[in-house]
């Protein structure tokens, strides 16, 4: 019997130089109060919130031409694939208590938008593609990622329930690499 796919079935962490120095200090005495003392660093912080992951798609915008006759007929174009593909992806994170996470992360962009910043990319992202056994069926590799995007952050005062909530990261890059491992 072959096994549908499921959702969770990959493999995606930030590098841990994805969080710059001056960010760790600032916020690794905080994350040291948390009861139980699970993270060390702001890194597995962070890495422990990754919900999921969303690719686009991929779609080639065919070259069209009319006939005399009024009918369209359609070629596929010359333009390179990664100029074709759109070049982003969005991870979606738990909101923890206090929505720390959010500030790290907001602090985070702010850090590689800031103008004395030198670095241009952040560190490459990887991805792996899991099988029902959770063996690597295929790496991702993003190229010179840039974050771009934090999405809004909804506070209401009429809710007062912890419940389950998350918020969007959106990234750029340059290129991507995927290596099958089917051998």
């Amino acid at each position: 019997m072959i096994l549908d796919s499921r959702n969770n079935s990959f493999d995606f962490r930030f590098p841990r130089k994805f969080v710059p120095q001056e960010i760790v200090d600032k916020y690794k005495a905080y994350l040291n109060k948390i009861p139980g003392n699970l993270f060390e660093d702001p890194i597995d912080f962070i890495n422990y919130g990754i919900q999921s992951i969303n690719l686009p798609g991929i779609t080639f915008d065919p070259v069209s031409q009319s006939d005399n006759d009024g009918t369209t007929r359609y070629f596929r174009g010359k333009v390179p694939i990664q100029n074709t593909i759109e070049r982003q992806f969005t991870v979606t994170m738990q909101l923890m208590d206090g929505y720390i996470n959010y500030w790290m992360m907001t602090d985070i962009l702010l850090y590689y938008y800031a103008p004395t910043t030198k670095q241009k990319h952040i560190n490459d992202l990887k991805l792996g593609i899991l099988d029902a056994e959770d063996l690597v069926l295929a790496n991702i590799t993003f190229e010179k990622p840039i974050l771009n995007q934090i999405s809004e952050l909804n506070l209401n005062m009429a809710e007062n329930v912890a419940e389950f909530n998350t918020f969007d990261l959106n990234f750029y890059y340059n290129k991507f690499h995927i290596k099958m491992d089917v051998d």
